[in-house]
């Protein structure tokens, strides 16, 4: 099996020298050595992709980092949904820290579970049944039972659809597509990220990509942005009230017009005649 490990290339930009101590053996074996690259491929993306790189800082601020805000003294039928959208922005984090490292079959595995716990948060809000359901799971076989029968995805869906259909189904088909690149097994995701190669020489031989470059991190960012965005809307019909006080949707209206404008000069840019990941050329929605 061969390993194919690519950076963002070289990216020249204003720096500064930070020294730190690390144990005598890290760096000294192979997954040592692969997260300190993977490290190393997201400051080169700060470098390289600095726009980018701020489309997910301004998610982060407006929504992650204002989270103790937005939640402030929530009580009652609200507090189960804001620990679950908790999950969801820790994972928007977690899936951002594999984004910018070009590990694009992986984030699409935190796509999935962004989504997941952002819409069990809506429903935990928003009715009571599921809530109850969700908070006994543990207590037992048949609480457990119960909670997987009353979360059934396509369920869910069905629920969010009586509220908001047009974000139903924006949420099922992004949901589907987090599956097949990366979330579930799929050929897809499993085609983009790993290749057989056959030669009368060699016989078969497996190269495997850990990591993506530049192109396929841009589609990666673009994704992530693209599933904040519905969380976005569901944190409108769970606490929207609040964010109307915080002024959250405003900024947030600022930021989605600041990534629309770096979606359109970046796909000018391509249509120069730079090729991009074979999957799709991406969008912003």
């Amino acid at each position: 099996m061969n390993k194919k490990i690519t950076d963002s290339g070289a990216s020249y930009a204003l720096s500064r020298r930070v020294m730190r101590n690390v144990p005598e053996r890290w760096g000294k074996s192979e997954l040592t050595q692969f997260l300190e690259l993977m490290q190393a491929n997201g400051i080169a993306t700060f470098a390289g992709l600095p726009k980018w790189f701020e489309a997910l800082e301004r998610i982060d601020k407006t929504l992650v980092t204002d989270s103790s805000n937005l939640f402030h003294e929530l009580k009652g039928t609200r507090v189960t949904a804001a620990r679950l959208y908790m999950r969801a922005f820790s994972a928007y984090r977690a899936a951002a820290r594999l984004a910018v490292s070009g590990q694009l079959y992986e984030t699409a595995v935190l796509r999935r579970s962004i989504v997941e716990h952002a819409v069990y948060a809506w429903v935990c809000g928003h009715s009571q049944s599921h809530r109850d359901t969700w908070v006994a799971r543990a207590n037992g076989e048949p609480e457990r039972k119960a909670a997987r029968k009353a979360f059934q995805w396509n369920g869910l869906m069905q629920l969010l659809g009586t509220v908001d259909q047009k974000l139903a189904t924006e949420l099922g088909n992004h949901y589907d597509d987090s599956i097949d690149f990366g979330a579930h097994p799929n050929v897809e995701g499993v085609n983009l990220s790993s290749e057989v190669v056959k030669s009368e020489e060699e016989g078969t031989q497996l190269n495997t990509i850990y990591a993506h470059g530049p192109e396929a991190i841009v589609l990666a960012i673009t994704d992530i942005i693209n599933t904040m965005q519905l969380v976005y809307r569901l944190l409108l019909h769970s606490v929207g009230d609040r964010m109307r006080v915080l002024s959250i949707d405003q900024r947030f209206e600022a930021d989605v017009q600041f990534i629309v404008a770096l979606f359109d000069e970046y796909r000018r840019a391509r249509s120069t005649g730079d090729n991009g990941d074979s999957r799709t050329d991406g969008s912003v929605t």
